[in-house]
């Protein structure tokens, strides 16, 4: 054994060797062809690759790659091309001699010693305006689209897995991909026929998807997806947004910080000349990419891209990004023709470089571009979708004449496959506990469970409490969903409960009607983001024992009505008989006990979100991708008897939240509420300022003040957090690796109320106003640790009096690419 391991070390000793010894170097002097002066600025290419460098002022060079490469390009303004073939894996030396040639860069004056596609960029820029597709006249085209995920890198010993013997047949499907030669199993495959519209005035677009064709599902929630609206990659735009992170393009009007570009060839089409500039990024581990894109001489408009992403952009899970754009002339104009977009996400932690993941692979074909001043449609002043009802119903008849480019063999199998997976058990299986981890129920058909994370917890007033709940599903009633809990704790062996329903009179948009009641425990001034009190992780992160618990016995009615996308009101009633608790008593001025409140209130709120989007599925509804402000306005009316009410009042609340692209500086993002109470109202009315006491960092509350420590009648905050998206980590080497990402907050508060009023109930031990000085704590953290961790340093800076902990460190997960 041991002199087989010394045998296997002395092959790998001498493996590394052979491959270190395998490396194509060349250097030598480029000179003009009868005066023999140097020539600065040439460009260097091994050939089929993106691997090249330029000529110094002097006209010496010094080119290598580590994979074999046996052509080598010389391009430069003003000489001939020349190619030459090379020795590979050794190293060459090769001084040559460029040949004049006349070529004429419209409008462009080159300095001596200057880069030639340095004014040739400044004329792209210059011209960007007149020939970004975004900012031309109003236009319509048919679309076509086809998406692709594939499972990338399906190794041999997955096929042998027992567990895996019922997906045997797929293997069939199995190809190998041109790009890198890697092998990929296609799972999912859809086509879309559009009808898309931009207003030049609004700078708007409308998709209206008429035919879409989905391997194994009818869903609109699918549908939605795959046309061209989601994809949102423009090269003429200063940055492409990925989820939070904005790739800077290069064609980014401060490009030159960013890029180094050389101009490689230039050819004739049509008789226009076309030049062809490749790009690289000056730090390869900012968010950018590197290709080449072909420019038309006079016009400066881009007629091709090719560009992918950089290997050491800190970007979680996407292993490359690919994408191409051609453009066609159209009335003087370069429009959009065909577009190809391949992701490589990986899933799999493995060392080698046949990780398994997914690759997904979409195409867009535009017809029929057509400029127009007055569009057949009117469009909003936001982007939208419109799925037509019949869209999934289209025949195959339909399909073969809709299709611009014909269907690979692969393409059309996937149709038949998928259909196949989906009458395989343990598919069937998979997909019902995929739906249990996100949204917490466990679906038995008519009736779900959950959510499993309320089935334990603990806290100083129950003890031990276990929980079990239930709602029905739209297999029970597609408009009707029922819901209910039982829950019961230990220590004061009492039962708790809760249930109610929601009709739906319409989804899209919202119109619906609900009643809940329940009978149980609650903290008094938790923030929307909090863990629920009977959430298990609520007990294992809290710092201590959750002791600020009152039951409440609550009753409400409301009615949702969604006008338009993003405008919508809810109006309610509700009655809720609050009890004194065990450690938040109810104790008059007098000294007596009260055993509990009532109030009756009716409340309406407003919500505007006029850049929100979201996916309906059956009663779900997820929103995503809102760079646009969200305002909410509530006004709440307590009348005393309404109900039972022992009070009158008044409520006004207002807050309001946005997300602001700073790139490439990262996003911002702040929240602002502000509210007001008129009325005398004990101290469960008034406003209990949100606290924290876990480990988890809440985005929604006060991480170092104590539940209900602070109240007011009057108050205002504002949060705000820098998310620098690792600008200055992604420059120090060590931290470049770890792809960490930077982020900074602070968090204010001002409030105040009336002393002379709200003492009808004495408040609790540690609960008080605030004085004349903001409450306010500052933080710092990294997130992107293992790409799902953040931690943060949370500062206390004021109302330290009684506070042991000024400083707390904080945890949180966070799923971002």
């Amino acid at each position: 054994m041991n002199k087989f391991i010394g045998l296997i070390t002395i092959l790998l000793v001498f493996s590394a060797n052979i491959v270190t010894a395998q490396k194509t170097e060349i250097s030598g002097k480029i000179s003009e062809a009868g005066s023999n002066n140097p020539i600065p600025y040439v460009s260097i290419v091994f050939k089929g690759t993106y691997t090249g460098t330029m000529s110094d002022l002097n006209g010496n060079y010094n080119l290598s790659s580590v994979k074999p490469a046996s052509i080598i390009e010389f391009t430069a303004v003003g000489y001939k091309k020349q190619v030459f073939t090379i020795k590979p894996n050794q190293v060459n030396k090769l001084d040559i001699e460029l040949v004049e040639d006349i070529v004429s860069l419209a409008e462009i004056s080159v300095r001596p010693g200057e880069n030639p596609a340095i004014p040739l960029f400044r004329k792209i820029i210059d011209r960007k305006k007149e020939n970004n597709p975004s900012d031309f006249p109003s236009w319509r085209s048919k679309l076509y689209s086809k998406t692709e995920i594939d499972i990338k890198n399906v190794k041999e010993a997955l096929r042998k897995k027992k567990l895996i013997k019922q997906f045997s047949f797929v293997f069939a499907y199995i190809d190998s991909l041109e790009i890198e030669g890697k092998t990929f199993l296609p799972v999912f495959f859809t086509e879309t026929v559009s009808n898309y519209y931009h207003n030049s005035v609004t700078n708007a677009n409308r998709e209206e998807i008429v035919a879409n064709k989905v391997s194994g599902m009818t869903s609109d929630m699918i549908t939605q997806f795959t046309g061209k609206m989601y994809e949102g990659v423009n090269p003429y735009d200063n940055y492409i947004m990925v989820s939070d992170i904005g790739l800077i393009s290069p064609l980014n009007s401060l490009g030159l910080q960013f890029y180094n570009y050389y101009l490689r060839d230039s050819t004739m089409l049509n008789g226009r000349k076309i030049y062809e500039i490749s790009f690289k990024p000056r730090l390869p581990q900012e968010p950018t990419f590197r290709g080449k894109f072909w420019v038309e001489d006079e016009s400066f408009a881009v007629t091709k891209v090719e560009m992918q992403l950089s290997e050491k952009a800190n970007i979680n899970f996407l292993n490359n990004l690919q994408y191409s754009i051609e453009y066609q002339k159209k009335d003087d104009r370069w429009v959009p023709r065909n577009e190809l977009l391949i992701t490589d996400l990986d899933i799999q932690k493995d060392k080698d470089s046949e990780k398994m993941g997914f690759m997904g692979r979409k195409t867009n074909v535009y017809q029929d571009f057509i400029f127009e001043d007055t569009l057949p449609v009117a469009i909003k002043k936001k982007d939208e979708i419109v799925v037509s009802k019949d869209a999934v119903k289209k025949d195959e008849i339909f399909w073969e004449s809709a299709r611009p480019i014909e269907l690979q063999k692969r393409e059309a199998g996937i149709y038949e496959m998928v259909d196949l997976v989906k009458n395989v058990p343990l598919y069937k299986t998979v997909v019902e506990y995929l739906y249990m981890f996100y949204y917490g129920y466990r679906d038995l058909g008519k009736v779900e469970l959950g959510p499993y994370y309320y089935l334990y917890s603990s806290n100083k007033v129950e003890g031990s409490r276990v929980r079990l709940g239930g709602r029905t599903t739209s297999k029970f009633n597609p408009n009707l969903r029922l819901n209910g809990y039982g829950a019961y704790g230990f220590k004061d062996e009492d039962f708790k409960y809760g249930g109610g329903l929601e009709y739906f009179f319409s989804k899209k948009p919202t119109s619906k009607i609900s009643l809940q009641g329940q009978h149980d425990y609650e903290l008094l001034g938790k923030s929307s983001n909090a863990l629920m009190e009977d959430n298990i992780l609520t007990s294992v992160l809290s710092k201590n024992p959750n002791t600020k618990l009152n039951m409440i016995d609550r009753v409400e009615a409301t009615f949702d009505k969604e006008w338009i996308n993003g405008f919508s009101n809810q109006l309610s009633v509700t009655s809720t008989h609050i009890f004194s608790g065990p450690y938040v008593p109810f104790i008059s001025s007098a000294g007596d006990s009260i055993s509990s409140i009532r109030t009756g209130e009716i409340k309406l709120n407003t919500r505007y979100s006029p850049g929100t989007n979201f996916v309906q599925d059956g009663f779900e509804r997820n929103t995503f991708g809102n760079y646009d402000p969200v305002i909410n306005v509530g006004v709440t009316a307590g009348l005393k008897g309404f109900l039972g009410n022992d009070y009158e009042y008044l409520k006004l609340d207002f807050n309001l939240s946005d997300r602001i692209k700073l790139n490439p500086f990262g996003y911002l993002t702040y929240y602002f509420q502000a509210g007001k109470i008129w009325g005398d109202v004990p101290f469960p009315l008034m406003k209990i300022h949100e606290g924290n006491e876990t480990y988890a960092f809440d985005l929604y509350a006060f991480n170092l003040m104590n539940y209900q420590e602070f109240v007011s009648d009057t108050y205002a905050s504002l949060f705000l957090e820098h998310h620098f998206q690792g600008f200055f980590l992604n420059k120090v080497p060590l931290f470049r690796r770890l792809k960490w990402r930077e982020v900074i907050g602070v968090r204010t508060l001002v409030g105040s109320y009336d002393e002379t009023k709200h003492t009808s109930l004495v408040f609790p031990a540690g609960m008080t106003g605030l004085r004349s000085t903001p409450y306010t704590e500052f933080s710092a953290g990294i997130e992107n640790i293992f790409k799902i961790i953040r931690v943060d340093a949370v500062w206390r800076y004021n109302y330290n009096e009684s506070q042991k902990v000024k400083l707390g460190i904080m945890f949180s997960l966070q799923l971002t690419l």
